[in-house]
């Protein structure tokens, strides 16, 4: 029996923030964007279970950012 494994990434959710913030990589200010993204395990090609998830923000002009928590996340989301 052969069985085929593997992981693969998804974007969940991405959304503009509210406020406007300044990039200081590219000398930019706009909005910048909220990504959750998750791995997920898979069982041929299947996506079955998130194996780890993870909260970025950054600039879309010159996609620099950080990575954030999960409440950091959901203030900058639920933030006006």
């Amino acid at each position: 029996m052969i069985f085929i494994f593997g992981a693969n990434d998804k974007t969940i959710e991405q959304q503009q923030c509210h406020n406007q913030e300044h990039c200081y990589h590219c000398n930019n200010t706009t909005k910048w964007i909220l990504e959750k993204n998750a791995t997920y395990a898979s069982l041929f090609f299947i996506s079955v279970f998130p194996i780890k998830t993870r909260y970025i923000h950054y600039c879309p002009i010159c996609k620099n950012g950080n990575q954030l928590n999960e409440d950091e996340y959901n203030w900058k989301k639920n933030a006006r």
